[in-house]
């Protein structure tokens, strides 16, 4: 298999995909309008009559996701230590003090917007195409759901970003950035639009779908779940639209159940190309030095998680790749799991070394032998290259609705049946890692969920509380879906989280005043190459464009 990317059982050669979008995006703009029924095709040569469409389509699926370049970059060493689930000492520990890179804080635009990868461009390419064809009714709509979806988690990372002239090259060199509550003004639309078009049935691409397989129905929960997620993410900052839009989705068809997961599975993935589940390619490939935070850590084992033996191993030598014979699937044990604390480094003669926080680092075997005592990524689950990479959730989705019943926003269930269908969501996702069996059979069954719920009963004592313990949950599953955990701490305010810099030793690195970022800065060639635009945004933001900035749904 080498020389192709393997995805849910579909074979893409590398490096065709660049060609074969290239090849659509010149057709694209030349004739839009064109019947591919057309005589005049050119069977040895690609044109519109015979690109395969339905790969530049699989393709932003795939992308839309990340790939190791910027999950390495904006998720584990930003948002993912920033939210705390991650940590490191070695090379990334000072970006636990909000020191700034532009190449890492640019990575999901860079390989989003443009690129090889060019998930907004793909997208956008073949919605366009699609559009108004007779035949590819499903196959449109499956389209506007995916590039909302793209642009959900770029807008939430940046803000006002390009969108209306998003994906357009030959149209729009320098696309405006669209204020990002118009954004999401529009994509709650298309995704209103989308699920009630999309009707019943399979579209023509099929299996080329790597998500859902064509299936409308599928592409319908889909899409009003990420509709839900969206109405929240307004909670705050508009809580009429989003209690209208809450109300919508609900009405219109949620997932209903774990087998209905959205997600992108990984089978025979390996972490020498982007066949990988992109976390476990970083974790057990490309970068060997992130543990589980200390705060992340407490919290599960204080709580009696189940779910800290399926999220955390310690491993005698955690440095294998496991493309080495003496890589360690560790041990998953809760009562060894160990978190470290975050903002410190190695470094014996550093202002910042662990050891002062930490005395059994000042001890040298301790210290050349620390990572034995830490607890990583666990290798059954978030560590394995042919683990899945989850989408929109059941049990996101039902602690959503668990929060909306807390502000009044649903009716039926209550509060605590929704939150409790989440948590039990949650653990039963774990069935979905193909190599968690054992674990679960060991550690996460009915009886230990049954427990943790009797011994974590729902806080109901006040809306407040309610609202921590839910959002705490959804910080809990959404581990290794780190723009979202950002995307949902900034906008509820929980887990509670205390920044890793001390306020009152502020250090040179840090580019906040010591407050956890808020959003992700523009790449500094966007006010080189898009200037007038980048300005324009750029003065509607409090700060600035700064760490500090928050993006439009993120109010205090």
């Amino acid at each position: 298999m080498k020389g192709y990317i393997i995805m849910k059982g579909y074979m893409i050669m590398k490096g065709y995909m660049k060609c074969v979008f290239a090849a659509l995006v010149l057709m694209v703009s030349a004739s839009a309008c064109n019947d591919f029924g057309d005589v005049n095709i050119d069977p040895e040569h690609m044109n519109q009559g015979n690109v395969p469409y339905e790969m530049v389509f699989a393709n932003a699926q795939h992308q839309a996701l990340g790939s190791d370049w910027d999950v390495w970059r904006n998720a584990c060493i930003y948002s993912g230590q920033w939210v705390q689930h991650l940590t490191s000492v070695e090379n990334w520990w000072s970006y636990n003090l909000y020191a700034y890179s532009d190449g890492y804080s640019a990575a999901y635009w860079d390989g989003v917007y443009s690129g090889d990868r060019g998930a907004v461009r793909d997208v956008t390419a073949v919605m366009d195409l699609w559009k108004d064809r007779e035949g590819y009714e499903i196959d449109y709509n499956m389209s506007r759901v995916m590039r909302v979806y793209v642009m959900h988690r770029m807008t939430d990372l940046y803000g006002d970003v390009p969108f209306s002239e998003a994906g357009r090259p030959d149209d729009y060199s320098y696309p405006r950035y669209d204020p990002q509550r118009d954004i999401y003004m529009d994509m709650l639309k298309e995704l209103d639009e989308a699920q009630a078009r999309l009707g019943d049935g399979t579209a023509r691409m099929g299996a080329n779908d790597l998500y859902l397989q064509g299936d409308a129905a599928g592409w319908k929960r889909f899409a009003n779940s990420l509709m839900l997620r969206l109405a929240m993410r307004l909670s705050k900052v508009d809580p009429a639209t989003a209690a209208v839009w809450v109300k919508k989705a609900v009405s219109n068809g949620l997932i209903t159940d774990v087998s209905q997961n959205v997600m992108l599975n990984h089978p025979g993935g390996v972490t020498t190309d982007d066949s990988s589940e992109p976390y476990a390619k970083i974790f057990a490939h490309e970068d060997r030095e992130f543990f589980l935070s200390e705060r992340f850590v407490t919290h599960l084992r204080e709580t009696g998680d189940p779910r800290l033996a399926l999220i955390g191993c310690v491993c005698e030598d955690p440095s294998y790749s496991i493309q080495s014979p003496n890589y360690q699937l560790g041990n998953p044990d809760p009562s060894v799991q160990e978190g470290l604390p975050g903002g410190y480094n190695l470094s014996t003669e550093s202002d910042w070394f662990i050891g002062k926080t930490i005395p059994e680092f000042n001890d040298k075997v301790y210290l050349e032998n620390y990572a034995s005592k830490y607890s990583v990524p666990n290798r059954y689950t978030y560590s394995d290259p042919t683990a899945p990479t989850f989408i929109v959730t059941y049990a996101q989705t039902q602690l959503l609705l668990a929060e909306a019943a807390v502000r009044g926003w649903t009716q039926g269930k209550s509060a605590k049946e929704y939150y409790e269908a989440g948590v039990y969501a949650a653990m039963e996702q774990f069935k979905q890692f193909p190599n968690s069996a054992r674990l679960c059979g060991e550690f996460l069954t009915s009886e230990t969920v049954e427990w943790y719920l009797k011994m974590n009963p729902f806080d109901d004592s006040s809306a407040e509380a309610s609202l921590k313990q839910i959002n705490t949950q959804y910080w809990i599953n959404c581990f290794c879906d780190e723009y979202e955990s950002f995307a949902n701490w900034r906008r509820s305010g929980y887990p509670e989280l205390t920044p890793t810099v001390d306020p009152d030793n502020r250090y040179g690195m840090t580019a906040t005043d010591g407050s956890i970022p808020r959003r992700f800065a523009y790449p500094s060639t966007e006010s080189q190459i898009n200037t007038s635009h980048y300005e324009e945004a750029v003065r509607r933001m409090d700060k600035g464009d700064t760490f500090e900035s928050r993006v439009w749904w993120d109010v205090k």
